[in-house]
């Protein structure tokens, strides 16, 4: 046995912390570790703590418990102790949880989806039949620890009791295991409907916090009730290598652990030890008493499980760090993106142009300039404001009609105009850093202080967007949707050769709101960039560019004249 627990304990820790390092989710090597790694945590963030993370710490423990008590013989037992039992109890209860779903979905299930839930079932009923023989068999390696005392006419065994500061330490780390266990198995069982239907039928009839304390009151019962009635012993107990037994030092019953954990629910009874009561002892005629230290002394190799996490909480500030990196990068990419945009939008205005302007934070209302009068020197704008934070053109089209001969107008020089183009990025709402800069925008138009353009539009015009977009070896697919009026296309044109745009259908029609389909021949295509140019139902000509030199399905497009 000693061999077989030393095997498995690696198997399953070293397949977890493999896991947590290697991230292809479609290898077969990936499946197959998934298969045999289990462990405390489902993979759910804990109080703003990576799910993931804590997943590979636990595997760390747990290898660290599995090295020690193959080092030492079988001696030191305490990580794999606290180990096994922890993650005894939590497969059990996802047993339960496993035979519902099955249950409930069986009736769908194929010939494949039995034969891999029958062998994932099977393995998950192994490891915890496992884990509980080992756990008999790691608890007969201990014996309680004691003291003879003989006398002229009689010898006398004196136990020794757990002091107050082991104490609180057990009320401390179990606290934290039973509320990390019973946030992961209430976080699947809330997706349980039958759950669902039972806890809203009470929450009708109770308050919500009552319901709460229901709910940790069963849960706190039956997790003390079953790490007590099966191993003697609670997580913490195990690390302090403590045992739960009678007032004579025996295997406390089944009905003396229970009426201890309904102590627990007695208020204040956690904090009794501090005044020698210790409730739940004394009720229940129970006590806790150490074993004998058989492993290594002290507990300095403990200090690995601090390190490694401090080590894994390292990686993780590296990684935000990363992540927030990329994030910049990509939101500068889009901002220098927007801005080309804008400014090339800038070139073809018109008294149809409309700018949109950046928006406070909360504001119920976004504020658009619509352009009235373009002279040589100057252009004369409407200012609008439309209560639709994410709009759609025509809403902006139905505001302007109905009160354009309300609106205040501005006048603005064309090359003030410039100054509400947002040139650096850590003036952009992209940026999110304390240290950004502000913008001033036109300062001396009130309503323009402070304010960008956002964006540039068209009313009364057509509006093209890339609704599908496709390259492969033959060829080029393009899928246009007009979010405007209607009109045709007329042309396509490519500086690439390599591509066949010539078109026996054009000019191709397009309705309001419709769409456009457009192919291209070619061979060994790896990007494109074509100019599509188009007359609306009012005899105005508009040109885009549309372009994708890395994602077949991504296309970028933009309004160039």
């Amino acid at each position: 046995m000693y061999k077989k627990i030393t095997l498995f304990a690696l198997l399953i820790s070293l397949a977890g912390i493999v896991l947590g390092f290697y991230k292809d989710y479609d290898s077969t090597l990936f499946q197959i570790l998934s298969n045999i790694s289990y462990n405390i945590f489902t993979g759910e963030e804990i109080l703003w703590i990576d799910g993931n993370l804590l997943r590979l710490l636990f595997s760390f423990i747990l290898f660290i418990g599995a090295i020690a008590f193959y080092l030492t013989k079988e001696k030191e037992v305490r990580i794999l102790r606290f180990a096994f039992s922890t993650l005894f109890i939590e497969l059990v209860f996802f047993v339960l949880i496993r035979i519902y779903f099955i249950s409930n979905r069986i009736a769908t299930f194929n010939l494949k989806d039995y034969v891999l839930g029958f062998v994932s079932f099977g393995l998950l009923i192994f490891v915890v039949y496992f884990l509980y023989k080992s756990m008999l068999y790691l608890n007969n390696l201990k014996a309680l620890n004691y003291e003879t005392f003989v006398y002229t006419e009689s010898t006398e065994i004196s136990y020794f009791k757990t002091n107050n500061w082991q104490r609180l330490f057990h009320f401390i780390f179990d606290t934290v295991i039973f509320g990390i266990i019973a946030f992961q198995f209430l976080y699947i069982l809330i997706r349980v409907e039958l759950f669902n239907v039972f806890f809203g039928a009470i929450e009708r009839q109770f308050n919500p916090q009552i319901i709460l304390m229901i709910i940790v009151v069963v849960f706190r019962t039956l997790f003390y009730f079953t790490f007590e009635n099966l191993f003697q012993a609670t997580p913490a107990k195990f690390l302090t290598e403590s045992r739960v037994v009678d007032d004579e030092a025996g295997r406390a019953s089944s009905s003396a652990i229970f009426k201890r954990t309904l102590c627990r629910s007695i208020p204040f009874n956690s904090i009794s030890f501090l005044l020698k009561a210790d409730w739940h002892d004394s009720f229940s005629s129970t006590e806790v008493c150490k074993e004998k230290k058989t492993g290594i002394s002290g507990g300095y190799y403990f200090l690995l499980i601090p390190i490694f996490a401090l080590l894994l909480f390292g990686m993780h500030l590296w990684d935000m760090k990363r992540e927030k990196e990329m994030f910049m990068e990509a939101a500068r990419q889009t901002f220098e993106e927007k801005k080309s945009d804008i400014a090339e939008a800038l070139k073809t205005i018109d008294t149809s142009t409309v700018f949109q302007l950046t928006s406070e934070d909360y504001s119920p209302t976004t504020r658009f300039l619509k352009i009235e009068n373009v002279s040589n020197t100057n252009i004369e704008f409407s200012i609008l404001d439309v209560y639709y934070q994410s709009y759609q053109r025509f809403f902006i089209e139905n505001a302007y009609t109905a009160s354009k001969d309300t609106l205040k107008r501005i006048k603005i020089n064309k090359t003030d105009l410039k100054k509400m183009i947002v040139n650096d990025f850590k003036e952009s709402l992209d940026y999110n850093e304390i240290d950004k800069k502000s913008f001033g925008g036109i300062s001396q138009i009130p309503e323009l202080k402070g304010k960008y353009i956002e964006s540039v539009t068209f009313l009364n015009s057509p509006n093209l967007k890339v609704q599908d977009s496709n390259f492969d070896q033959t060829g080029v697919s393009l899928y246009l949707e007009n979010r405007g009026i209607a009109g045709e296309v007329v042309s396509v044109t490519s500086p690439d050769k390599n591509i066949n745009w010539t078109l026996n259908n054009l000019p191709a029609k397009f309705h309001e709101y419709g769409t456009v389909y457009l192919r291209a021949q070619g061979e060994n295509i790896t990007g494109y960039k074509v100019r599509v140019t188009i007359n609306d139902s009012l005899n105005k000509k508009f040109v885009y560019e549309i372009s994708n030199t890395e994602n077949p399905g991504l296309a970028k497009i933009r309004l160039i004249r």
